[in-house]
């Protein structure tokens, strides 16, 4: 061998170096906290505490005990630590894949995101990212999206109380039924806000909660004093708030309809809603088995509405006048995209 040659494999091994101090260098010098955990087994081989190995600096420094956790049992250090704790570390070993959680540490008053993943047979390790101070600004953005919640709909209810006060001032009849109409659609959006307020819910609506209070004040407004009821069924899904938006509308316009049209003011009857998944959509269908819907109404400012919103949508919509009204809209559905995979919350 060349004495060149055997200088390039010396600069080469000098440059490579010993791995296991690289990898000790970033053990010691990451800025998230790294522990090194060995398991211990019962006499089933169920896994159901684990030995502190070993935990680097910046583990040590935010841990409560610090160096004193390393050689202890976990049960020792946490006495009251969630079962599920161990059953990650079990999937962890397991399957060999990564388990990712969000942990509350009520020692250190801190929020982490760990990361547990297999090194060996018996051995596991948990990566922790301190996310404190992102749960604080979600928690902060919660709590304005819950006031902006509630401001509009504040705001959406004095709208309506001020177009009532109108419908009530004009001696136009037709004025006054076109103003009571807007006064209903603007209080079916006030009350999906009012729902989102109380149940601090900030992506999706509870479909058959609000369908239920959006019906509830329909049968208020409309059909007091008369022998006509709504009849709700509706499927326990989660839709995003637009769509909730436009599907309370179509209700709403659709509901307004038929208590207005399909029977007499003497007669009793029922309007029958129903909302439920179909064929990989969502589908909506208003009934009754009245008078029909006259002409006039199937082509007015209510309808178009409805139609607008179905088509914006890119639904479909079919009415069916063979016995009373039947009105059909099925709206496409599809996986919920999100940014991130679900995680378990251990707290």
């Amino acid at each position: 061998m060349s004495v060149v040659r055997k200088l390039n494999e010396r600069d080469g091994e000098r440059r490579r170096g010993d791995p296991s101090k690289r990898y000790r260098a970033l053990f010691e010098t990451m800025s998230e906290g790294f522990v090194i955990c060995e398991v211990i087994r019962d006499e089933t081989g169920r896994l159901v505490d684990y030995w502190v190995r070993d935990a680097n600096p910046a583990f040590l420094r935010r841990a409560p005990r610090g160096a004193e956790m390393i050689g202890r049992r976990f049960s020792e250090i946490r006495p009251n630590a969630h079962p599920r704790w161990f059953s990650a570390c079990h999937v962890a070993l397991t399957r060999g894949e990564p388990v990712r959680f969000e942990f509350w540490d009520d020692q250190a008053l801190r929020w982490y995101d760990v990361h547990m993943t297999r090194l060996s047979d018996d051995e596991v390790g948990q990566f922790f990212v301190d996310i404190t101070e992102r749960k604080k600004a979600e928690g902060y953005q919660a709590q304005l999206f819950d006031e902006l919640n509630h401001r509009v709909k504040n705001n959406l209810t004095i709208v309506s109380g001020v177009l009532t006060m109108q419908a009530k001032a004009s001696a136009n009849p037709e004025v006054r039924e076109q103003l009571l109409k807007a006064v209903d659609r603007i209080q079916s959006i006030a009350d999906l806000h009012a729902s989102l307020y109380r149940s601090g819910g900030r992506d999706e609506v509870e479909v058959q909660r609000y369908l239920t209070e959006l019906c509830e004040r329909l049968s208020r407004t409309l059909l007091e004093d008369r022998d006509v009821r709504l009849d709700l069924k509706a499927e326990a899904l989660a839709l995003p708030i637009d769509e909730a938006v436009q599907l309370g509308v179509i209700v709403n316009e659709l509901v307004t309809n038929a208590a207005k049209h399909a029977y007499g003011e003497d007669e009793a009857g029922v309007i029958w809603i129903r909302l439920g998944r179909a064929d990989g959509a969502l589908k909506l269908c208003v009934s009754d088995v009245g008078r029909g819907l006259p002409p006039a109404a199937a082509s007015g400012l209510g309808m178009r509405l409805v139609r607008s919103l179905v088509e914006r949508a890119g639904g479909e919509l079919e009415i069916d006048g063979a016995h009373g009204v039947s009105v059909e809209v099925r709206l496409p559905v599809g996986p919920r995209r999100r940014s991130e995979p679900l995680q378990d919350n251990l707290l």
